[in-house]
């Protein structure tokens, strides 16, 4: 999403239509507790931020950064210095249509008196409208679902510039991905020599590099033989050991068993059992 320039969006000083004047301390903690990680301020347009996801009551994207600035201003012929909140927008892609159309010019912040408990102002929203508040007064709503935001309109309108975007990181990564398939590709290719009237040379090395792949195969196979070879034959070695002590201890009787002697059947010596 495209990011704007930060633009002037909130100035003290300004009367606003309950009698009160914004307080350039305001400003201050309004920079104070700015943290998208926090809260991220959306965008609307009117003030209206609707359920559906569809134009023209839906989100146009975020407030990601604000900053505050002093600025001169020309009241009744004098030049006057007051503090001013400026504001960095990400576009969803539906404000540069507005900007292009020339409409909802306006910034109006959406303000707590108390954010996140702190006592302190907090921006909790941006809207963008076509109602700017006359000279010398400042438009200031109670919010109709949270009591405690107000809303303030600016006096100018302003026009949003976009930074320019960065390259897509996924057309950057197609565009290498494809070059090193050409690449591959011109190298796995055997070119076809010309036909000079001389015997042709080769038309490149991929014969040599074949031959060398080869070698290099042979070798490395060599050199894991030998590494194994000790491993192997401890193996074997091992194996051989332990056939021969299963059948010495298969045909070894036990040293503490006395073998019955063979039952004749008959209390007569040398009568045997007819079965």
């Amino acid at each position: 999403m495209a990011k704007s320039k930060f633009f002037r969006a909130f100035v003290e000083g300004q009367t606003i239509s309950d009698g009160r004047k914004i307080d350039g301390a305001w400003i201050d903690q309004i920079a104070q507790t700015f943290n998208t990680e926090t809260y991220t301020p959306r965008i609307n347009i009117e003030h209206i931020s609707g359920y559906s996801p569809e134009p023209p009551f839906n989100g146009y994207g975020n407030v990601v950064a604000v900053k505050v600035q002093t600025d001169d201003f020309s009241i009744a012929g004098k030049t006057e210095q007051r503090k001013a909140l400026y504001c960095q927008v990400e576009d969803n892609g539906q404000l540069a249509g507005l900007v292009e159309k020339g409409q909802k010019p306006f910034p109006s912040v959406e303000l707590t008196d108390s954010y996140a408990g702190t006592g302190k102002v907090g921006l909790i929203g941006l809207a963008f409208t076509d109602k700017p508040a006359s000279i010398g007064t400042q438009a200031l709503q109670f919010s109709r679902s949270a009591p405690g935001s107000l809303f303030s309109d600016s006096l100018e309108a302003v026009t949003l510039e976009f930074e320019a975007a960065l390259p897509d990181a996924t057309k950057v990564e197609s565009s290498i991905a494809g070059f090193f398939s050409a690449l591959t590709a011109k190298f796995a290719k055997t070119a076809e020599p010309e036909k000079p009237k001389d015997p042709p040379a080769p038309a490149n090395d991929n014969a040599a590099f074949a031959a060398f792949a080869t070698e290099m195969g042979a070798t490395m196979s060599a050199a894991m033989t030998a590494a194994l070879k000790p491993l192997i034959e401890t193996q074997t070695q091992q194996a051989a050991d332990f056939a021969e002590l299963k059948g010495k201890l298969t045909n070894t009787e036990q040293q503490q068993f006395s073998q019955r002697q063979p039952a004749t059947g008959s209390p007569v010596a040398g009568n045997v059992t007819d079965c």
